[in-house]
């Protein structure tokens, strides 16, 4: 009698922190997945190697989602299924990166605003300014007998 249990066996509600599906050296296809270890001490990968690339074949290298600590292998490969779904469709224009660049302007400015709104809101969280006096090259203050009384001497 033999009995065989399986070196990894799938659970779908296991938290996992990325998973790579995509291209490999070798002109293969993989499957990585890095999740927490057993001991829960560090982190390990799963690879799985896949069928080689046909000659010639061209579309999307890979897809590398990042999920963090609460994400579920399950949620992970939906959003994988769901790239794998969509046609894809090489496109590169100037536009796309004004398009990005407009994109992170108006995220920075909305920052920006909201922490104006919050300084507002609440006066104690806005940072102090300090106030810098940058002397001439050759100058510095000197103490003077009279206590809190400095003059400006040139050295």
């Amino acid at each position: 009698m033999e009995i065989i249990t399986p070196k990894y066996r799938r659970d779908p509600n296991q938290l996992v922190s990325s998973v790579y599906v995509g291209v490999a050296p070798g002109n293969r296809t993989v499957t990585t997945v890095v999740k927490p270890s057993a001991d829960r001490n560090s982190m390990e990968s799963v690879s799985t190697y896949g069928e080689g690339l046909p000659r010639g074949a061209g579309g999307r290298i890979g897809v590398l989602v990042l999920g963090g600590m609460v994400t579920t292998l399950d949620e992970m490969e939906y959003i994988i299924e769901a790239k794998r779904a969509k046609k894809f469709i090489p496109k590169r224009t100037p536009g796309d990166i004004v398009n990005m660049c407009r994109l992170l302007i108006e995220r920075r400015n909305e920052q920006i605003m909201e922490a104006r709104k919050q300084g507002q809101r609440n006066p104690s969280m806005v940072p102090k300014r300090k106030v810098r006096l940058h002397l001439p090259v050759g100058c510095r203050y000197v103490q003077t007998a009279e206590p809190g009384l400095k003059v400006l001497a040139r050295i």
